[in-house]
């Protein structure tokens, strides 16, 4: 295993470190610490952990809101699917979850809708930020598939067959309905 020091030239952290100190920073803010309290625990003042934090927010880019509706709504298509598979089933148990996804997907596209602007870049944009939660959630290939069949059933993606006949050269210039 690969040592490190953690200060270098200067006194400074070097940058191995200084992630290792954001992550717990965050964390510590997550549990709900106070900065003066992560101070102590860090040996830094409070005020060098507003900047510590100012900086990381500062770097991070923004989603509009209809972006982060649009995320939203594909988070919630798997847990609908499953919670209206179950109520279906008879679990009565499943009833008001199943109400409270309607409801979050019901306030999510109102938002989402009023962004009509969907081209290839923002489908681009919205598909490279699903791929960075999942890989933050851990998400295996196994339950990326289940949520990709989800997403084609709901008509949501294109089926494979559907995007190999919009790859196959002989169907080029013809109509989508005429591609087979």
């Amino acid at each position: 295993m690969r040592r490190f020091r953690r200060r270098g030239r200067g006194g400074s952290l070097v940058p191995q470190a200084k992630v290792l100190r954001r992550r717990r920073i965050f964390a510590r803010l997550r549990e709900g610490w106070a900065y003066d309290e992560i101070a102590r625990e860090e040996g830094v003042t409070s005020e060098r952990i507003r900047q510590i934090v100012s900086e990381v927010l500062q770097k991070r880019s923004v989603d509009t809101g209809a972006d982060h509706a649009k995320l939203q709504l594909a988070r919630l298509a798997p847990v609908m699917q499953l919670t209206g598979e179950a109520v279906a089933a008879g679990d009565m148990s499943a009833v008001a979850p199943y109400l409270k996804v309607l409801d979050r997907l019901d306030r999510y596209q109102t938002v989402a809708s009023a962004n009509q602007v969907y081209d290839d870049e923002a489908r681009k944009k919205l598909l490279d930020k699903i791929n960075r939660v999942a890989a933050n959630l851990g998400v295996d290939e196994a339950m990326w598939a289940a949520a990709q069949e989800v997403l084609r059933k709901q008509g949501a993606i294109p089926s494979e067959a559907e995007t190999a006949a919009a790859d196959d050269p002989a169907n080029a210039g013809q109509p989508e309905e005429a591609q087979i």
